[in-house]
């Protein structure tokens, strides 16, 4: 097909219909470039629902049918389309997954601009961009920040902050202030006197104090986000420079949505809380102060919908690869496993340097010989900070006995004093290790299923273990409270199951938005895994119901027994 031919296509879509004129058609030649064609035999699907969306597709010939299978399982036929037709702009434009299955009706001929070539053409051509009409929804997309923590198969669907009736509201003292400070600096300015000029650089500090507390008002305001994914909802709240929190729940485990708009400003300018309830109880992540919340609730829920109907199609996938594996190919032969390594042997000085290291300074993160098992620790220097009042008095009588007692001992007469320190030292010493014990023994252990939490006291006084599986939390929080927190990566990471123990707590851990990644990444996981077990047994039943049938088949019918006439 020409460009002529191709450009008078893509006129027909909705997407191009304000270049219709001379300068359109030029800047169209250039999308003309990276247009595709193909052909589907009838019953070829050309997309399936829950597939990754990339390409929008026009229709030339032939006829399409869309259906969705929802959450209970149940297809549902959309609308027939035909030539002329498109579909696929929010692939094309931001990406996403398929909401339906587009199944060819007769022979189906088809023009597919795909999404990576598209954002190169329109990033060249600004005039192009401009001209494109895009639906409100999907410009708010494009708007959308890139998050570093989003996962490889995750999609950003809403990022919305606060409202600005908040900011306002932060600033509204302060700005009344400056409105009256401003003016009687002016006259103070031009007014004489040493008193005056004092006063007058002293209002002039505190303007100056109120500006820079206005604007960290507004970079806290910034900051501040709440982003809903293809796979969880996310808050991220920022106290620049001081702290920073990040608290997360996957959208199976939203139970209700509430929409609260309170008070005449919040209904006229349309702003209020979306409030999400999942089966824990301390952590909430909502979303409050937002605006348009009746809008962002209809999205949470549509993609929470969507969320659920592909869990539905990614089982019936798995069934339908188990079945054809079993009826035309032979199962894989098992994996070779890997020949254990043959350990390295250390010298006795590296093995104690070793040893003194891990003791007194232990890793905050170490994993298992098998790679599945991840132990957390806590930080020691919050510990050290923390017993740094036994540290201090213990370093300093040490000090002294070192100087004084030599002196001492060539003295003659009674040596009390000796005793008397080395009393005072070892029990300050002994004080200080069974605070370093106390404060290294506890940890925390993640498997590939369950999350383990181990409280021990020294000299096996107490020891408390709670465990939990991974399909059990609901919410993860990670926060780094303070700026030497921030600094070096430390704080805190909560989990909230569902079960009556409440949450799970691992404080001052290093790197604590790694480690609420890595505990996000396996629940994930383990889902997915549960979801294939299901899947799995569910495929059992079904070969042993046809492996029934066929025998049922194939043998011959079994005639029906007469009645016996009892006689008398």
């Amino acid at each position: 097909m020409n460009p002529e031919q191709i450009v008078e296509h893509l006129q027909k879509i909705p997407l191009f219909k304000e270049l219709q004129d001379k300068d359109g058609e030029l800047e169209l030649y250039h999308v003309a470039r990276i247009v595709n064609e193909a052909s589907y035999d009838a019953g070829a699907w050309l997309f399936a629902q829950g597939d990754l969306s990339d390409k929008l597709y026009l229709i030339l010939e032939g006829a399409v049918r869309l259906t969705r299978v929802d959450r209970d399982g149940v297809t549902r036929q959309l609308k027939d389309v035909g030539p002329g037709d498109s579909f696929g702009l929010t692939g094309l434009l931001v990406g996403d997954f398929h909401d339906a299955t587009a199944a060819a009706l007769t022979e189906v001929r088809v023009l597919y601009l795909e999404h990576d070539s598209f954002a190169d053409v329109i990033e060249e051509r600004s005039r192009l961009r401009r001209r494109l009409t895009i639906p409100p929804e999907l410009k708010r997309r494009q708007s959308t920040p890139d998050f570093k923590w989003l996962r490889p198969d995750e999609l950003v669907v809403l990022a919305v902050r606060r409202h600005w009736a908040n900011l306002v509201r932060r600033l509204f003292a302060p700005a009344m202030l400056l409105l009256i400070l401003v003016p009687l600096l002016y006259f103070l300015i031009i007014a004489n006197g040493w008193a005056v000029d004092i006063l007058a650089v002293l209002i002039g500090l505190l303007i100056i104090g109120l500006v820079g507390f206005g604007g960290w008002q507004y970079i806290d305001w910034h900051d501040d986000n709440f982003v809903l994914t293809t796979q969880r909802i996310v808050h991220t709240e920022e106290v620049w420079p001081i702290s920073q929190m990040f608290e997360e729940s996957g959208l199976d485990q939203i139970q209700d949505i509430h929409e609260v708009q309170t008070g005449i400003a919040a209904n006229l300018l349309n702003f209020g809380d979306v409030v999400l309830q999942t089966a824990g109880e301390t952590v909430q992540i909502d979303l409050i102060g937002i605006a348009q919340p009746g809008e962002v609730r209809e999205i949470i829920f549509r993609e929470i919908e969507r969320n659920r109907a592909r869990d539905v199609l990614q089982v019936r996938g798995a069934i339908r690869e188990k079945l054809a594996s079993r009826l035309f190919t032979n199962e894989p032969p098992p994996a070779a496993k890997p020949l254990p390594s043959t350990p390295t042997q250390q010298s006795p000085v590296l093995l104690a340097v070793g040893a003194f290291r891990d003791y007194f300074f232990p890793p905050s993160w170490t994993v298992s010989a098998d790679a599945t098992t991840i132990y957390w620790r806590r930080f020691w220097l919050p510990g050290f900070v923390r017993y740094l009042g036994l540290f201090i008095p213990l370093a300093l009588l040490t000090l002294w006995g070192l100087y004084f007692l030599p002196g001492y001992l060539n003295q003659t007469g009674s040596h009390w004093m000796i005793p008397v320190w080395l009393i005072v030292e070892g029990g300050l010493f002994g004080a200080l290790l069974w605070f370093i014990e106390d404060w290294r023994n506890d940890y925390f252990e993640i498997t590939p299923n369950r999350v383990i939490q181990v409280d021990r006291k020294p000299l096996l006084l107490q020891e408390s273990r709670r465990e939990t599986t991974l399909d059990r939390i609901q919410n993860i929080t990670s926060d780094m409270p303070g700026i030497i927190a921030r600094m070096l990566k430390y704080g805190h990471v909560m989990m909230e199951t569902a079960g009556t123990m409440g949450k799970f707590e691992l404080k001052w851990v290093r790197f604590p938005d790694k480690v609420r990644a890595e505990i996000s990444k396996r629940q994930r996981e383990y889902a997915k895994q549960q979801q294939q077990v299901q899947a799995q047994q569910r495929q059992e039943e079904m070969l042993s119901w046809f492996a029934t049938y066929h025998t049922l088949k194939d043998e011959p019918p079994v005639p029906p027994e007469t009645p016996i006439e009892e006689t008398s």
